[in-house]
């Protein structure tokens, strides 16, 4: 059976036994055939590392230049937002430097293609970082296995070459993120940074200058960046706003409900349909269904964001509106919903980062890592599929996980987070 209660700290809505899963899972992973092969890698890199190694280390009053590789989606990058903040306010006068994947142009359904420019839009602008450094990660790209670890492929020497060239930019410390993996470990060794802070459970830890011990109690992305801070005593950034909306962002969301016939005191819902990874999306016929009803019940006006050479909501209503936009525009229109129901996507964490309450469907992962940052969020799962997770590989002809999962399950959640909202509504007028 489906959950959809709200799900706003690791503990709130979940047995035991499910904060025990979620967190077990975090180690189960790297055992079996993955274990064996990092042991391998490991034996290759260790005499590499020795003959290579510094007895010098950097004090944190002395940090002038920070590196974080991190070479997720847009969601990933969200998550790590906090940590980035909290960086921010330890080391105000440090130049930042985001290590991040590059492959070309990322597609996402709901708004313009997601390139570079777009990632600077969000980071540099915002102020999280003072530079993005783009890098071919050669695990990371759109190839068969074979071809990714291809030892006669030029690809990982292009890539260890390329990591060399960064130690002109004399790191004194740097982050893998919040990710526990040898790979990621052997980038930070290979930029030189002097200080390397990352976790060694996965394998790797002979290439850090610090290994932390995660507390698998708190196994959500973020917190387990933020535990790399925690380790050195540096205070973690929490609960506050993520992402800053600029006047003419404002103006444009304005401009554009009114053209649309939206009204101030309209209920406005936003719908986001897809999601970058196929075993992750629900059904676009649902959530037709979703805002049909939403329609219907409450009267609401609602925002579909449509991919944009998708198709639009089929479901013929001026009440529901469609909207392909470049991610700027995107992000204005969504701060003026009410809510978003959505896939566990890029855009569930970027509603997150506006402040906007989500309803999302999940599906192959578990929210204790992944779910949207903030209070007021609803998750809609099946708790009970014994193959979660599963890396969004489905052993099966299609995502049961998610098929499972009704319409009605989704609406309940829906009413509930309405709900939720009159009630809110009706306290800031009593008072």
């Amino acid at each position: 059976m489906a959950q959809t209660r709200p799900e706003n700290s690791s503990r709130n809505g979940l047995t035991e036994t499910q904060r025990e899963s979620a967190a077990a899972a975090i180690i189960k992973k790297y055992w079996g055939r993955r274990r064996l092969a990092v042991r391998l890698f490991e034996a290759l890199l260790k005499p590499l590392a020795w003959l290579s190694r510094s007895e010098v280390e950097t004090s944190l009053n002395e940090v002038g230049q920070i590196l974080v590789f991190e070479p997720g989606s847009l969601g990933d990058m969200v998550m790590l937002m906090p940590f980035l903040k909290s960086l921010r306010a330890r080391f105000p006068s440090a130049r930042l430097s985001l290590l991040c994947r590059t492959s070309g142009s990322t597609k996402h359904q709901g708004y313009a293609t997601i390139n570079q420019a777009s990632f600077e839009t969000l980071l540099l602008d915002q102020g999280f970082v003072d530079e993005l450094i783009p890098l071919t990660v050669p695990w990371l790209m759109n190839v068969s296995v074979w071809k990714k670890y291809n030892p006669f492929s030029l690809n990982w020497p292009r890539f260890a070459w390329r990591l060399r060239q960064l130690r002109g930019q004399n790191f004194d410390l740097a982050f893998p993120g919040g990710r526990s993996d040898v790979r990621y470990n052997l980038v930070l060794w290979l930029t030189g940074a002097r200080r390397r802070v990352g976790y060694g459970y996965a394998g790797g830890g002979f290439l850090l200058t610090d290994v932390a011990v995660p507390d698998i109690e708190r196994p959500h992305q973020t917190e387990l960046s933020l535990q790399l801070l925690e380790h050195l005593d540096i205070s973690a950034v929490r609960n506050s706003q993520l992402l800053n909306l600029s006047p003419s962002d404002e103006a444009f969301s304005a401009k554009f409900l009114r053209e649309h016939g939206v009204e101030i005191d309209d209920l406005i819902v936003g719908v986001h349909p897809g999601s970058r990874v196929p075993t992750r999306q629900w059904g676009e016929g649902r959530f037709q269904e979703v805002a049909r009803q939403i329609v219907e019940r409450w009267g609401a006006k609602v925002i579909w964001f449509a991919e944009p050479k998708g198709t639009a909501a089929a479901y013929g209503s001026q009440s529901v509106i469609s909207a392909s936009l470049p991610l700027r525009e995107f992000l204005a229109v969504l701060s003026r919903c009410q809510f978003l129901v959505c896939n566990e996507s890029g855009p569930m964490h970027l509603a997150a980062g506006v402040g906007v309450p989500v309803v999302s469907v999940f599906g192959s992962g578990f929210p204790e890592w992944f779910k949207p940052l903030g209070e007021g969020h609803r998750i809609v799962i099946r708790r009970d599929m014994w193959c979660r997770p599963c890396a969004d590989h489905c052993i099966f002809g299609e995502p049961y996980c998610l098929r499972l999962i009704s319409v009605e399950q989704v609406m309940e959640a829906v009413t509930e987070t309405v709900k939720g909202l009159r009630r809110m509504s009706s306290t800031a007028e009593a008072r």
